[in-house]
């Protein structure tokens, strides 16, 4: 039996429709325990990038810019969390930062998640090869089984 979920979440629509499949499944069994997870992804463009990095070495202006961060991360977890709390379901919600793909299953391998939830933004196989997706990567590194949600 599934007892811990993990539900990373972006924000996005595809995202959300994956939380509320979470929640319905969370109704089916009230001992499963969800997480909500979210991942400040590292910007992949190298000024951006530093920036993020060395945002804790520069003062009040770092402060900015971590506090952007965490504004968004939070809106992020808040919204997501509200489909659980509609329905009565306690989650807990956490955070990572780096490669997304890399985080969510890290997250998985050391918290004994059982399944994975996330939402796909459904591109065709060629998009895919080309550009990658956070779900795609999920699916062939994660220890445990994945739900893609469309």
């Amino acid at each position: 039996m599934i007892n811990n979920v993990l539900v990373p979440t972006d924000g996005s629509e595809y995202s959300m429709r994956a939380a509320k499949y979470a929640a319905q499944l969370a109704e089916l069994n009230p001992d499963i325990k969800v997480t909500v997870f979210t991942v400040d992804s590292v910007p992949r463009r190298f000024v951006e990038r530093h920036l993020y990095w060395v945002a804790a070495d520069k003062g009040k202006q770092g402060k900015n810019i971590e506090d952007m961060f965490a504004e968004e991360r939070n809106r992020i977890l808040e919204q997501t969390e509200a489909i659980f709390k509609e329905k009565g379901i306690e989650v807990k919600c956490d955070h990572s930062a780096g490669n997304p793909a890399e985080e969510i299953c890290e997250y998985a391998r050391t918290h004994d998640i059982q399944l994975i939830i996330m939402g796909t933004r459904g591109m065709s196989g060629l998009q895919e090869i080309f550009m990658g997706s956070v779900s795609h990567k999920v699916l062939h590194l994660s220890p445990c089984p994945v739900i893609l949600v469309k």
